[in-house]
């Protein structure tokens, strides 16, 4: 029984669900391979793929996750232990490549090379301006509550090492250190830092037979990670690793290689915990390694036990992710120098794209992909047999999302649990599944009349009809939870399938109003203008305003300060009272749920709007 004053929630079994989708699924693809037409191995190929993996990445809500939290977890501590006792030879430091030298003494040589001519020299103001805060938890500040007031409110958690940094970096921005002082004015005096021992180990869903463990890292060190994370990116995108387009780069070269197979894709198992500090001390210029190994957690909570941590840094470092990156990219050209026979430590500017690394996807020269292998694991990596293709007469590759066999797309559709099994997140949850395998059967089955012939679309419609619930139709560009995006085919949807649809509008200046979901989130959290005011002050070009302030919350003096100062020095300290230091909004994350709202549109070029004549559907 509910409480008392408590509102009760209906819920829906999403496991039940499941089931009737992957057994219509399977029939589907049953059915694909039975057609005359389908004779291409590709075909048969996702045909399988797509009944073996549409589970994969499902992590039911009936399954006991304490389990799969414990496996995680030793896994980790595994890997942390294979690092522990993991070693090799690291050649002098004023060594350079001769004839003679050790192959991976070589290797090693050249990429330390590479790895300081990318860097170059480290600017401790361009690392203080980068600094800020993430918008994820950290130790002392809940998912639930990630604004800038919860990071600064003392006292903030922070290990001993970064406590004269952070000192020094108030200095850096006075504005910002007025403004947290009078934020934190009525806290006990002494109570600044939580000094800890490192991060805390956590674990989230990834699926049914094991979690994806993170860190949770201390508030201070988080703010410097991610100022390293920005000075490591821009330097990166001068060598060609851009992170904003290496994705698609890496699945359009996945795509070429599977046909020409001159391309391995290879791919490491636990990557970002296999960075050693030996061989990051070896990498990095000194001042770059000094500042890593001090904002880094050298400890882990780990069940309640402090873990010594044995690489560099885990998922949940800012740095993790451009550090590897870089790693493995810099001997991934040091492998291909060697094999060219050259004593250079430096490709030629036209050869910088030949290796490709994002994260622990790696693209290599196929006649270079034993070698990488080889030193990878020299050095401590521990390569996914299973997902790294490396022989040329294996037409499949896999990178960063794109599986091709002979330039076929042969990715499937994976099923991915729902938000929440409240009976509000049911709908969003089908809009989801149904937009993600009708673009999968677009290319499985293509355009013609017997796509709307599948039993996944009846057993679709039918739990639309078993719930009560009016199919919202929405543009393309929505997110995939807002509604189902057959608006370009909806006459023959409506042919097919018996459906009830949620009322569009089209006005007579040509601008459609409809019905979408979408999730909002409802808890108080306090804003204090000065501190909002003083971060916007460090960037001011580079973030409207109202980003920072949330619109019209800040008096008039204040609003025209900010107008007056958009291009101020940093670091002057200006002197103002608003008239509103601390307001209540209701805006956070995590504490919320799904809603119906409504939207209006002049840019849904759709014919099944426009031209159906039926009441429901436009009025």
């Amino acid at each position: 029984m509910p409480s008392k004053g408590r509102k009760s929630h209906r819920s829906f079994q999403p496991d039940d669900i499941v089931t009737l989708i992957h057994q219509a699924v399977d029939r589907d693809m049953d059915d694909m391979v039975r057609k005359p037409h389908v004779s291409v191995n590709p075909l048969l190929f996702i045909s399988e793929r797509q009944k073996r993996e549409f589970r994969k990445k499902y992590a039911s809500p009936s399954v006991d996750q304490t389990p799969l939290e414990h496996l995680t977890l030793k896994k980790f501590l595994d890997v942390n232990e294979h690092m522990g006792v993991w070693d090799f030879n690291i050649p002098s430091p004023h060594t350079r490549v001769q004839r003679g030298t050790p192959y991976f003494d070589g290797v090693l040589i050249r990429a330390r090379h590479l790895m300081r001519f990318v860097l170059t020299d480290f600017d401790l103001d361009e690392w203080f301006q980068g600094a800020k805060n993430s918008q994820g938890s950290s130790i002392g500040v809940s998912y639930n509550d990630t604004s800038p007031e919860s990071k600064f409110t003392w006292p903030i958690s922070m290990t001993e090492s970064v406590k004269p940094l952070y000192d020094a970096y108030m200095q850096f921005d006075p504005q910002l250190d007025c403004a947290v002082k009078k934020l934190n004015s009525l806290a006990p005096i002494g109570e600044m830092y939580n000094i800890v021992e490192g991060s805390r180990a956590t674990t989230v869903e990834k699926n049914d037979e094991i979690r994806r463990q993170i860190a949770v890292e201390p508030t201070g060190n988080m703010f410097f990670q991610l100022g390293l994370m920005e000075m490591l990116y821009r330097r990166m995108k001068v060598v060609g690793l851009d992170v904003s387009s290496l994705p698609t780069e890496h699945v359009d070269r996945a795509r070429l290689s599977s046909i020409t197979g001159q391309e391995a894709t290879i791919d490491f198992s636990s990557a970002s915990d296999c960075v050693s500090i030996k061989l990051l001390k070896w990498l990095l210029p000194p001042k770059w390694f000094d500042a890593v190994n001090m904002v880094r957690s050298p400890k882990m909570s780990v069940s309640g036990n402090l873990v010594d941590l044995n690489m560099v840094s885990t998922m949940g470092n800012a740095g993790t992710f451009p550090l590897m990156t870089l790693t493995l990219w810099t001997l991934g050209h040091a492998i291909r120098l060697a094999s060219l026979g050259t004593y250079s430590s430096f490709p030629e500017w036209d050869d910088l794209k030949v290796i490709s690394v994002f994260g622990d996807d790696c693209i290599v020269p196929s006649d270079l992909a034993s070698d990488f292998i080889a030193v990878a694991e020299y050095v401590g990596f521990i390569v996914n047999k299973e997902k790294s293709f490396i022989d040329k007469d294996d037409k499949f590759r896999e990178s960063c999302g794109g599986d091709f066999l002979t330039g076929y797309n042969v990715r499937p559709y994976y099923l991915r649990a729902p938000t929440s099994t409240r009976l509000s997140s049911l709908e969003p949850w089908l809009y989801s599944i149904g937009n993600g395998l009708l673009k999968k059967y677009r290319l499985y089955f293509g355009d013609l009349t017997y796509l709307y012939e599948k039993q996944f679309f009846e057993v679709l419609f039918k739990l639309f009809r078993r719930y009560n619930i009016k199919v919202k139709v929405v543009p393309d560009d929505m997110p995939a939870d807002s509604g189902l995006k057959i608006s370009d085919d909806l006459e023959r949807f409506c042919s097919s399938f018996q459906i009830t649809f949620s009322e569009v509008r089209r006005s007579d200046q040509g601008t459609y109003s409809f019905n979408y979901c979408r999730f909002i989130y409802k808890v108080k959290m306090e804003q204090f203008d000065e501190l909002r005011y003083a971060l916007w002050l460090k960037t001011p070009t580079r973030f409207p305003l109202d980003q920072l302030l949330r619109g019209n919350r800040f008096s008039n003096d204040v609003k025209d300060l900010a107008l007056a100062v958009t291009s101020y020095s940093i670091g002057q300290t200006h002197e103002w009272e608003p008239e509103q230091k601390n307001r209540k909004v209701r805006s956070n994350r995590r504490i919320g749920g799904y809603v119906v709202a409504r939207a209006i549109t002049s840019h849904w070029g759709v014919p099944g709007i426009r031209h159906l004549r039926r009441p429901q559907l436009v009025d």
